[in-house]
């Protein structure tokens, strides 16, 4: 009976996790360069959760976030802006914030008052050569992240520096951070040849019909299990009442 709460119990704390995960994703459906985070269920002895004798052995799903719906690309939206750009595959921007690097598929860019090339929502991005400050002149990216100026006294352009790009093996975990960033459980490793397109911003992966569907069927699953714990807990009740009563 007790074992049956249990499995009940984290069935629901897993369904939970699912949805807020779900909820996240819809209020970002529209989020430059968001990706959709899944939940998948493994299996955990429940005496790392709860050390009950008669529990020992048993297996209860567990939530836990899943990389899957971080490497699905979102769709290309141009807008012919020298400093936007966007990612397809295996890649993240790079950026310092004040806690350490972060990491973005949001590559809309732009240069501030110190002259820095920040992202939309003020976090220098991260360049191989760590370069701080970018000189008057017309700056643009290439289809490989390289920064190119052209200054408004010269007639050729000038390389300066090339965007720092990364990606991650399968397995590291990635977690989202506010204003779409991301960080990540293990060191990223360089792409020397990222699939960049200048001109264009990548639009968020979100799937809003699928994550409708989603959600309805989840909370059924929650329903179902929250009903379960009613009745078993009306069950265990009567149980203890009626054995009480004995004599």
């Amino acid at each position: 009976m007790i074992k049956g709460l249990y499995h009940s119990a984290t069935g629901m704390l897993a369904r939970q996790r699912n949805l807020e995960a779900i909820t996240n994703n819809l209020a970002n459906a529209s989020t430059v360069g968001f990706k959709a985070e899944k939940v998948v269920f493994r299996s955990m002895l429940d005496q790392a959760v709860e050390p009950h004798p008669a529990a020992m052995g048993q297996a209860y799903p567990v939530a836990e976030s899943a990389n899957g719906g971080l490497t699905e690309n979102g769709g290309l939206k141009h807008t012919g802006n020298p400093l936007d750009v966007a990612v397809q595959g295996n890649g993240f921007f790079v950026v310092e914030t004040g806690s350490g690097l972060a990491y973005t598929r949001d590559g809309r860019f732009q240069l501030n008052a110190s002259g820095e090339l920040v992202t939309s929502t003020g976090y220098r991005v991260m360049t191989e050569q760590g370069m701080s400050y970018v000189p008057d002149g017309d700056l643009k990216i290439n289809q490989v992240g390289e920064l190119y100026l052209k200054p408004a006294d010269a007639p050729a352009e000038q390389a300066l520096d090339r965007l720092l790009i990364v990606g991650f093996d399968s397995s590291t975990k990635m977690s989202h951070l506010k204003d779409g960033l991301l960080t990540a459980d293990q060191e990223p490793i360089q792409l020397e040849l990222p699939n960049l397109h200048p001109g264009f911003i990548e639009e968020s992966n979100v799937n809003i019909i699928s994550q409708m569907a989603d959600m309805l069927h989840i909370n059924k699953l929650y329903e179902a299990a929250a009903k379960t714990i009613l009745a078993q807990d009306t069950t265990l009740g009567k149980a203890v009442n009626e054995l009480g009563a004995v004599k």
